[in-house]
């Protein structure tokens, strides 16, 4: 499938942009559809997709457009891909757009002027699409990301308060990310590793290397000392909803380098696993044994860590729409 969809990231549509946000400030989103103009009636699911460090929304937005054209979703799908700026990163900052520092907006933290979050705006965004009026014959909503935004979108959908005021449902889709946010102390032996099968060849314990990484289970890699938005979800709430809420990971099957520049190699990520789809695994068994979690897989075949790859190929086409 993917190399006809790799046709479809020569379209070019026309450039369409809009600004959503607060009193402290705004957000840039690429969008096919406008969340604050007339209706849009028969448009029947929300896909939303993160960019990944880089920042690329533009890109991202078209991914997700060959992702949707390759479902044949086109004409019942409204695609938004919201653009977390960063100056240090070299972004340019319009007057009034809020801006990040670092990699703060993977987390939930505050802009750098004002108390918005990054987890503020997509719940701004959901609101939009919850209107009756303007998307009547909405259905579901689908929030994605690849890398960077992978983590954004694990961790979401954890602390997120946002899903119980929806009148329809939510779903998430996380690919590819180098770190996740866990519910507890436990993390795999060391050594071990699980398959997409559901085996483990060791068991969670309490990390065994506590002692020298003394943060592996501070927020953003676990429960303790939460920050930003997450800091306003209480640890009950957290434990009870994240099991229950339907997430999909998606894992490139390539995607196991250990000397990726953009590899998070800090202890608190070790403590997770070794590369991205080792740490995928893992967690995806931890979820399930420790708290039951009816959590999906998915494996990209012959794909690395590549967000086009994964998204405009079937992974992430059964992933989003179910085909």
């Amino acid at each position: 499938m993917l190399l006809p969809i790799l046709a479809l990231l020569m379209v070019n549509p026309p450039a369409q942009t809009e600004h959503i946000g607060s009193a402290y400030g705004f957000v840039t989103l690429w969008r096919s559809h406008s969340l604050s103009g007339a209706a849009h009636p028969g448009v029947e699911r929300a896909f939303l997709l993160i960019h990944g460090a880089g920042r690329n929304a533009e890109e991202y937005y078209r991914w997700a457009l060959a992702s949707t054209m390759a479902a044949g979703e086109i004409e019942k799908t409204v695609v938004i891909a919201p653009h977390f700026k960063s100056r240090a990163g070299g972004d340019s900052i319009e007057v009034g757009e809020l801006e990040w520092n670092g990699g703060g907006w993977t987390s939930g933290e505050p802009a750098v002027v004002g108390r918005t979050t990054s987890y503020d705006v997509i719940d701004q965004i959901l609101e939009s699409l919850n209107s009756s009026e303007r998307f009547p014959d909405l259905k579901e909503v689908v929030v994605a990301g690849h890398s960077a935004g992978g983590q954004f979108v694990q961790r979401y959908a954890a602390v997120n308060r946002m899903e119980a005021r929806m009148h329809v449902p939510v779903r998430y889709v996380a690919a590819n990310p180098s770190s996740y946010f866990y519910l507890n102390e436990m993390r795999m032996q060391l050594g071990a590793t699980c398959s997409e099968n559901g085996r483990c060849s060791g068991k969670f314990v309490k990390y065994w290397d506590a002692a020298n990484c003394t943060t592996y289970n501070q927020y953003r890699y676990g429960m303790e000392k939460r920050t930003g938005y997450a800091a306003g979800s209480s640890e009950e709430n957290i434990l009870e909803q994240y099991p229950r809420r339907n997430v999909t990971y998606i894992l490139g099957a390539l995607d196991t380098r250990t000397d990726d520049s953009s590899l998070d190699r800090s202890c608190r990520a070790i403590a997770q696993g070794p590369n991205r789809k080792e740490r995928g695994l893992i967690f995806f068994n931890y979820m399930k044994t420790q708290f039951n979690a009816a959590h999906s897989l998915e494996i990209a075949p012959g794909c690395g860590h590549s967000a086009v790859c994964v998204f405009a190929g079937p992974a992430g086409v059964k992933a989003v729409f179910g085909k």
